[in-house]
């Protein structure tokens, strides 16, 4: 378990090693959420839409157009 300490400018420093393990980089958005039974819950958004481009393949290797969506909206 790492530990830190809030600095007197309401800073936090997060370890390197937590760093490391999720990707984080320079510029990296961390979102922050306090869930109902108090504990905080923090992620670091690493990935970007382009980035899960692809991710999903389709069943079968059969593709559904743009086109061929719409009339389901």
């Amino acid at each position: 378990m790492h530990k830190t300490i809030l600095s007197e400018q309401g800073t936090l420093q997060v370890p390197a090693a937590i760093l490391k393990e999720l990707g984080a980089k320079p510029g990296t958005l961390f979102v922050w959420d306090i869930r109902g039974d108090g504990s905080l819950y923090v992620r670091a958004k690493t990935k970007t839409l382009e980035d899960l481009m692809g991710m999903l393949k389709p069943r079968n290797g059969k593709t559904v157009s743009i086109e061929d969506m719409n009339p389901f909206r």
